[in-house]
């Protein structure tokens, strides 16, 4: 019996990672092409007034959220009783984030000049209380790896996005083809969602205070480490809009999607089934601390690279792809790029404090992110964009790596050296590649002057000269010391 249940969730977990390639493959591929064309129709200005609506509209929907999602899949004895409440208390939920959304589109009506933000951010309050209303049949595909539902729903929104944004956008509707298009893709998705786990969804059943504030007494420390986090992001983002305005704001926005773009893709694989598995082995410390470096191994194999060689080249191949517009772009990129291929070497720190019910006491080191977020921004509120942002990125590094180390050696019992062994490959590995890129940029310079040469050449080398040193490892034995 339980050989049989093991090996059930063998093939789950192999059908989830399939289906969530799969997914991350076609979403990064439209996520790009929808760049592209924002690019192309939007200056920094439009594209920042979208971000603080956007922004805004994220932040009231992780507050609301209260980690329900994740404590569904984290709860292990889950009753109707608590599908019910979590139904109920869902619904009622959304009904607050859209009056939330309301009000605070009013108050930037009588206090701000701006009159397309209001407006904007009464559109995304709708996509809010669609979010929340969706958070349990999402929670419920995800506890039983359903990924393919996911995948059909990204696929098909996103192309629902498109079929409305592209008309809009060739009779000159600018932004507003953007706002619009990104209602009817929430709809879509929602609408998917719901219909994929149509039989995973209780039937009727009465709210219970009860059970609700049983998973919210998880969640809740879930949502306030989520929206800690995101003062690293949002808040960062929305201070930006305060100090250096929308044209500032929509660089910056713009810079971040790029580099998310890359992110998704090792999210959607990895991280959509790291929470359901290291749970699984939650109570293994072992097992647990080989899934953890086998998980951070793997993805920092992938991230790194990614993220340095977009440092590296985004010099000539971002002025031909969005266009000159977007000039100012580079070196906000070029930072951001290089902090997430350090930063996100600890993106399953998280995920694994989540498995094993400690999220409560690992909230110092979303706490101290995001102070160290506040006070970077202050204190250059008055420097250009870049030194903003090189000052965050610095933060980030520097104090919240050390404690995040500290806290998970305390926590969970995992030395530093076990913590950071998986990402000593990768990391040295993207170095050298780096070096073999600035190396053949100084050559190939003094023959042309072509950006789309140039870009060519550094990407066709950096992607040889890191499969040749991945391919020199694997013959070693460092690889497999390193998640040992």
């Amino acid at each position: 019996m339980y050989e049989a249940g093991h090996l059930n969730l063998n093939n789950k977990v192999k059908s989830a990672a399939l289906w969530s390639a799969f997914e991350a493959l076609s979403s990064s591929l439209l996520s790009v092409i929808s760049i592209i064309f924002l690019a192309r129709i939007l200056i920094p200005e439009d594209y920042g007034q979208i971000a603080t609506a956007q922004i805004i509209a994220a932040l009231v929907l992780m507050l609301l959220g209260f980690g329900l999602t994740e404590a569904v899949i984290q709860k292990k004895e889950l009753t109707q009783e608590h599908l019910f409440s979590a139904f109920w208390g869902s619904l009622g939920l959304a009904i607050v984030g859209f009056l939330v959304c309301l009000s605070i589109a009013a108050y930037f009506h009588l206090t701000s000049q701006n009159e397309n933000i209001p407006i904007i951010l009464i559109f995304e309050g709708v996509g809010v209380f669609l979010n929340l209303v969706v958070m349990l049949p999402t929670a419920m595909l995800l506890r039983n790896l359903e990924m393919s539902a996911f995948t059909k729903r990204t696929i098909f929104s996103r192309l629902m996005f498109f079929a409305v944004a592209v008309p809009m956008a060739l009779k000159g509707f600018g932004l507003w083809s953007i706002v619009f298009a990104n209602l009817v893709q929430v709809i879509i998705a929602t609408v998917l969602v719901f219909y994929a786990a149509r039989n995973l969804l209780p039937g009727w059943g009465r709210f219970s205070k009860a059970h609700f504030l049983e998973l919210t007494s998880f969640g809740v420390f879930v949502m306030i480490e989520n929206l800690l986090w995101s003062v690293m992001s949002r808040v960062f983002s929305l201070l930006i809009f305060n100090f250096h305005g929308t044209s500032a704001l929509g660089l910056f926005n713009m810079a971040t999607r790029l580099t998310d773009a890359i992110l998704s893709i090792l999210n959607t694989v990895i991280g959509r089934i790291a929470l359901p598995l290291f749970s699984s082995v939650q109570h293994d410390s072992d097992k647990l601390k080989l899934a953890f470096k086998k998980a951070t191994f793997i993805f920092n194999l992938v991230s790194m690279p990614a993220f340095f060689g977009i440092a590296l080249t985004c010099e000539y191949w971002l002025p031909i792809v969005l266009g000159e517009q977007w000039r100012d772009a580079i070196p906000v990129i070029q930072i951001i790029a290089v902090m997430n291929g350090i930063m996100f070497s600890r993106t399953f720190v998280g995920t694994l404090m989540k498995a094993i019910g400690e999220s409560r006491r690992f909230l110092y080191l979303s706490a101290v992110a995001a102070v160290t977020t506040v006070i970077a921004a202050v204190v250059t509120r008055d420097m250009t964009l870049i030194e903003t942002i090189g000052a965050w990125s610095a933060a980030r590094v520097l104090i919240t790596i050390p404690v995040g180390i500290w806290l998970m050696n305390k926590i969970f019992g995992m030395t530093g050296y076990e913590q950071l062994s998986p990402v000593i490959v990768p990391f040295v590995s993207s170095l050298i590649m780096a070096g073999v890129i600035v190396l053949t940029n100084f050559i190939v310079e003094k023959y042309t002057d072509s950006s789309l040469m140039m870009s060519a050449i550094q990407i066709t080398v950096g992607v040889i000269s890191y499969a040749i040193i991945c391919l020199l490892l694997s013959k070693s034995k460092l690889i497999s010391t390193a998640i040992r």
